[in-house]
């Protein structure tokens, strides 16, 4: 008898999950899990020429009857990338305030030394 909901080869954001679990998801990195499909897609492609044109293109070549599986994976792998994509690009945020901050105390420290020269 098949399971109620089988999870063979199906990405884990498709399968069921227990609370919390998929606020750990959106939060985690990805990086190397978009690494790893990204070149297993990659591997599926094959160079073949435009019938008209000549012109160089890709195919991807799939299992036909895994197509719902690499329909998810491609789900997945953009999911993931996106997920990645706002976590560098709030890191990277981040990292621009810190360094306007600096920015003006370097400034105000500049101002202060010129101050006390002229001062003095």
């Amino acid at each position: 008898m098949p399971n109620k909901f089988d999870t063979n080869g199906t990405p884990w954001l498709f399968i069921p999950h227990n609370e919390g679990e998929l606020d750990e998801y959106f939060s985690a990195d990805h990086t190397k899990a978009v690494a790893d499909t990204s070149r297993k897609i990659i591997e599926s492609l094959s160079e073949n020429r435009d019938r008209l044109s000549g012109k160089v293109c890709y195919e991807f070549g799939y299992n036909q009857r895994k197509y719902k599986l690499t329909l998810l994976r491609f789900a997945d792998i953009i999911i993931r990338a996106d997920v990645t994509i706002k976590r560098i690009k709030s890191e990277f945020m981040k990292s621009e305030l810190e360094n306007r901050e600096l920015r003006a105390r370097i400034k105000e420290l500049e101002r202060k030394i010129e101050d006390e020269h002229t001062t003095v």
